[in-house]
């Protein structure tokens, strides 16, 4: 791909509570100490709603009007923890199901953030991802977790006191990524900042 290394990435995120970001940032911390895992910690606890992508060229004006309205339009709803999420790329916490269906909010802010983020996306972008295998989760551990470990991670997390009250979704960021090897172990160099942040039901935050 063109110019792959030198541009950042950009991710939108639902961004849970304080009390369940404080549980999962010690947990993160704890399998960076115990374990050596640092992808995770690495980022900011979220929920992705909208994972990596490049940028076309231009003002990133039209993007943020755009999440504007989305998020002008959403309202705070109910998410629930239903145990872990684990598969090939590593270990999370499932919030992806209310009542035992797909909450359909989480669906819902997903297609409305897709359809706001497709016009920005450049056609060599990286990341690719589906609709169709969204499934709402809060990383504990990935990338760096080997699964051979995965049986003694989820052993030693049986102490941790993972989050299990619903909370309510309510803060979304847009952030840009930065790294030296996007093409390789871009975790390892991985850096970020908030570009925006919008409290839905609130007055939006600034840039």
């Amino acid at each position: 791909m063109n110019d792959r290394q030198g541009f950042p990435r950009f991710a939108v995120y639902l961004v849970p509570p304080y009390p369940v970001a404080c549980t999962v940032a010690e947990i993160h911390e704890m399998l960076r100490k115990q374990f050596g895992f640092v992808a995770a910690d690495r980022f900011p606890v979220h929920a992705t709603i909208k994972g990596f992508y490049k940028r076309r060229a231009g003002s990133i004006d039209p993007l943020i009007e755009r999440l504007d309205s989305v998020f002008a339009a959403q309202r705070p709803f109910v998410v629930q923890f239903h145990g872990y999420r684990i598969d090939e790329v590593g270990i999370g916490l499932d919030i992806s199901r209310r009542g035992g269906q797909l909450n359909p909010d989480l669906i819902a802010v997903r297609q409305s953030v897709l359809q706001a983020v497709r016009p920005d996306i450049a056609p060599d972008s990286d990341f690719a991802e589906h609709l169709q295998q969204f499934r709402a989760h809060i990383t504990l551990a990935f990338r760096d977790i080997p699964r051979a470990m995965y049986d003694d991670v989820l052993a030693y997390l049986e102490g941790a006191p993972l989050p299990t009250d619903p909370f309510t979704a309510d803060t979304y960021h847009l952030l840009e990524f930065h790294s030296t090897d996007w093409a390789g172990d871009w975790h390892q160099s991985l850096s970020w900042r908030v570009v925006k942040s919008w409290r839905v039901g609130k007055d939006s935050g600034a840039r």
